[in-house]
């Protein structure tokens, strides 16, 4: 076993728990909010060197300038990842290493984007459509690069929360190619086309757990990140499905809290979709799935209390007390409603690593009597 498979071991923490190592001391906050900046001002000071060196007078000019403003761009990204080299991979600081990875493909994505304008632009433009053919391309080319440059970073620098990102690259990826050879299939499929992206996301995230249900290594931390991001594409695609819109696109409408309306069955189907959420996180002991539903869920509630007929304030209050007592319920009692959900599933084989089992009470205690 490599040093880095020993690091990636956990101790300390209760077996299926998801313990995630984002912040060691308030050092890394200090850092993050400084490389933020320092991503910031660099990329002020280079449209500033962009700017000067714009030219309009003729479209070989505007060549150039395109030129300079991705090597600038590419020259950006380069240096943010230098600056990975150090504090991602030998210091191994995830909070600003994801500041770093969010900066590096910002200027990366900015830089091919440049460079495919500049280099397939002929400088044609009589028609929209004319100018839409020469860049019909720009989507795919700029997801495909940008996915090939988030899965790079996390082989070198081994950042789970680039892996969940580099899902996410990789469904749009995916639909820009769609679009790009069949665009009437793209519009038909429509919204649906996020279910089957959130899906995608859920089923890598499945395959990571799978392969760590006791939650102790990186696998663990790549599947809740891939969790984290298909959560709410899953949730607003089934709830604008099955609800025909969702819930704010029924506030759009007029009066979202009227009695007996058609706002009001969209809210109670909204928190039947939060409660299967609920349900699907117990079994599969990740709780980034239902934090997806909260918003969704606060705005049921409200449109349920309104139709009642309470007020803004009661509402609020009401609201923020019934599911913010709900999450506390189940935070603290996660352990014993899994182990009553989980019970008629096999505690070995596959499903066992899907729907990880919950230890007795009886282990549990001495589990946790053993590591104090």
């Amino acid at each position: 076993m490599s040093a880095r498979d020993l690091e990636d071991r956990r101790g300390g923490s209760p077996s299926g728990e998801e313990e995630l190592r984002f912040i060691r001391n308030f050092h890394d906050i200090f850092l993050s909010i400084g490389l933020a900046m320092f991503g910031l001002g660099l990329g002020l000071v280079s449209m500033l060197i962009v700017g000067q060196s714009l030219s309009f007078d003729s479209f070989a000019q505007v060549q150039r300038s395109g030129w300079t403003m991705a090597g600038v761009l590419f020259a950006d990204a380069a240096i943010m990842w230098l600056i990975a080299e150090f504090f991602a991979r030998t210091r191994r600081l995830f909070l600003p290493a994801i500041v770093i990875l969010l900066g590096f493909v910002w200027f990366f994505a900015g830089g091919v984007i440049a460079a495919y304008v500049t280099m397939f632009s002929d400088g044609d433009y009589a028609s929209f459509n004319e100018a839409a053919r020469q860049l019909e391309l720009l989507p795919l080319t700029a997801s495909a690069g940008v996915t090939i440059a988030i899965f790079a970073y996390y082989l070198r620098m081994k950042l789970p929360f680039a892996m969940g990102l580099g899902g996410v690259a990789l469904a749009v990826t995916a639909i820009a190619f769609l679009g790009y050879t069949d665009k009437a299939l793209l519009m038909s499929l429509g919204g649906k086309l996020q279910l089957l992206s959130g899906l995608f996301l859920f089923t890598l995230g499945v395959f990571f757990d799978a392969r760590d249900p006791a939650r102790r290594t990186r696998l663990s931390d790549n599947g809740f990140w891939l969790h984290f991001f298909a959560a709410p594409l899953i949730f607003n695609a089934m709830t604008t499905m099955v609800t025909g819109g969702g819930l704010f696109a029924q506030n759009l409408r007029g009066n979202p809290f009227a009695v007996g309306g058609e706002p009001t069955a969209t809210a109670g189907l909204t928190l039947g979709l939060v409660l299967f959420f609920a349900v699907v996180s117990l079994l599969i002991n990740r709780r980034a799935l239902l934090v997806a539903g909260l918003l969704s869920a606060a705005a049921s509630i409200s449109a349920l209390l309104g139709s009642a007929g309470l007020g803004g304030a009661w509402i609020a209050a009401m609201t923020l007390l019934l599911l913010g007592g709900a999450m506390v319920l189940l935070g603290g009692g996660w352990h014993s409603v899994r182990r009553v959900l989980v019970a008629p599933f096999p505690k070995t084989g596959l499903v066992a690593r899907i729907i990880p089992p919950e230890p007795d009470r009886e282990e549990a205690a001495a589990t946790s009597a053993a590591r104090s």
